[in-house]
């Protein structure tokens, strides 16, 4: 009897990404799905939303589009912070902005919760899974939550006046980034997996 495996460490982590993404073949937009999945329980009110469906729907396409965007200015290895920055805005209060036209307020809080999460799951199933995403990793923001902000307090991060998912200025949001790009020597996202793995992070 044989009692090798014939498996390969990729083929084990395609049980993985099977287990947390489902069997989508586009593994971008289940990145996107997952990511709503992090923060739609902070939605208050939108399961009984009479056009949650079809908006959900749409803002599915919208931040496709945009960060496939990402990726053709991420294509051109001209990617800086300010590029990125300014993508970041841009994608989040388009966001908000399709929500606000159907009648359903969404926060800055809730629209960057989606955004970064999408691409800290880009980044988790790699580059060979889903591509053209690795110039923009050292310009990625981090996930605000509460996992995060409870492990950034022994830091002496900046404390928000109210809960991550209620903020709505999106200027006050990208302080906080800019303080944790100035803190820590580590690419922000690094920052985040590690401390949301409860690492100590030392510059």
């Amino acid at each position: 009897m044989n009692t090798g495996s014939t498996l390969t460490r990729t083929d084990y982590e395609n049980y993985l990404v099977y287990l947390y993404f489902g069997s989508d073949q586009d593994l971008l937009k289940a990145c996107i799905n997952r990511a709503y999945r992090d923060f739609n329980r902070t939605m208050h009110g939108f399961g009984k939303f009479e056009k949650a469906g079809q908006l959900y729907y749409e803002a599915v396409i919208l931040l496709k589009e945009s960060l496939n965007g990402l990726k053709v200015l991420s294509s051109t290895k001209s990617m800086t912070v300010e590029v990125f920055d300014n993508w970041h805005k841009t994608t989040c209060e388009k966001i908000t902005a399709l929500y606000d036209e159907k009648g359903f307020h969404l926060f800055i809080g809730q629209a960057q919760k989606w955004v970064n999460m999408t691409l800290k799951y880009i980044f988790t199933v790699g580059e060979e899974r889903v591509e053209g995403f690795s110039f923009a990793y050292p310009f990625c923001h981090v996930p605000l939550d509460n996992i995060l902000l409870e492990q950034l307090k022994k830091y002496d991060f900046p404390a928000l006046e109210c809960a991550w998912s209620r903020r709505d200025n999106y200027d006050e949001y990208l302080q906080r980034q800019i303080w944790l790009r100035k803190k820590f020597a580590l690419a922000p996202m690094d920052v985040e997996f590690m401390l949301w793995l409860g690492q100590e992070i030392k510059n």
